[in-house]
């Protein structure tokens, strides 16, 4: 098994280990990643203002996607995503083909698809789903539209009990109503609040001047701290701060196949092509990546500003 200390935390949603595990220490002992992002599809049937993850790249043939689930089995977290991964055509024989392959599985998603069949569905093939709101309805459809299709998909997971993180981006746009995500958050029993930061990649970089790092995100925390105290919200709240990251923390496989780094801003797109899961094992591409302790810290929250 993978790092065999490191356990997760169902509760928190967060892998843990104790405090005297150093993390390169930890790094010493891995073959592959601790977890990564893969996309089944770029397409997608929203449109947001901010998506990092735009149509444009190919997805391969299915029996080459389901090899390249293969050649990561042993790692224990695969997120599936896209652009938007329930519209990948095969979606279902991907997430039954994962089955039993990794410790967890989850699906982030716009929540569209979610039908009560779906939601059904998913209850035995994913361990938990995020799903992305950005503000009460006006706010939330300025920024991605289809609010009503979002909480009724948010609405059809908590009726099967699945667990759940809703997560949000933080912009000028939805600023003075944050607290209504974690409300949100709160009303569907999500386990975790993820509040993240715009990047410089894909259609977010128009944004990028709406970039938030430091002081501000410090008074949020603050005010998030004592919004949770006073109403009492249940999920654990989690800030993104780039800069405390640190860069490429993040393993995404893009629909054909490349491995790339994200963030990292001093890189065309904001990220670092560094394998190709297609031609290449897993233990290779855990090999060629140059951002093996912010990738390990990120994902243990030890960067991360946790709200408890």
């Amino acid at each position: 098994m993978l790092l065999p200390t490191v356990q997760f935390d169902d509760q928190a949603q967060c892998f843990k280990a104790t405090k005297d595990e150093q993390t390169d220490t930890l790094i010493a002992s891995m073959d592959r990643p601790l977890s990564l992002t893969f996309q089944l599809t770029r397409n997608c049937n929203f449109r947001c203002v901010y998506c990092s993850e735009p149509p444009g790249i190919r997805t391969r043939t299915k029996a080459e996607v389901l090899d390249m689930i293969d050649k990561l089995r042993g790692m224990r977290r695969i997120i599936f995503s896209g652009g938007e991964p329930m519209a990948y055509k095969y979606f279902w024989e991907a997430l039954e083909h994962a089955q039993g392959k990794f410790d967890l599985i989850v699906l982030s998603t716009n929540a569209s698809f979610i039908t009560r069949d779906a939601a059904a569905r998913l209850r035995d093939l994913v361990d938990y789903v995020d799903v992305t709101v950005d503000g009460p309805r006006r706010q939330h459809d300025a920024i991605r539209g289809h609010y009503d299709k979002v909480i009724s998909g948010l609405r059809r997971l908590a009726e099967e009990e699945i667990p759940l993180s809703v997560i949000c981006v933080y912009m000028k746009q939805n600023r003075k109503v944050i607290n209504y995500i974690a409300h949100t958050g709160d009303i569907f029993g999500a386990k975790k609040v993820k509040i993240l930061t715009t990047i410089p990649k894909g259609y977010s970089k128009n944004l990028f001047d709406d970039f938030t790092t430091g002081q501000e995100l410090d008074e949020l925390y603050d005010y998030l701290q004592q919004e949770k105290e006073r109403n009492g919200w249940a999920p654990r709240i989690t800030i993104a701060d780039w800069m405390r990251i640190g860069e490429g923390h993040a393993i995404l496989v893009e629909p054909n196949g490349r491995a790339v780094a994200s963030p990292v801003w001093q890189a065309p797109e904001c990220i670092v092509p560094f394998a190709d899961l297609y031609e290449q094992s897993a233990g290779t591409l855990w090999q060629s990546f140059p951002y093996k302790q912010n990738h390990l810290n990120k994902y243990l929250e030890r960067t991360m500003m946790v709200v408890e």
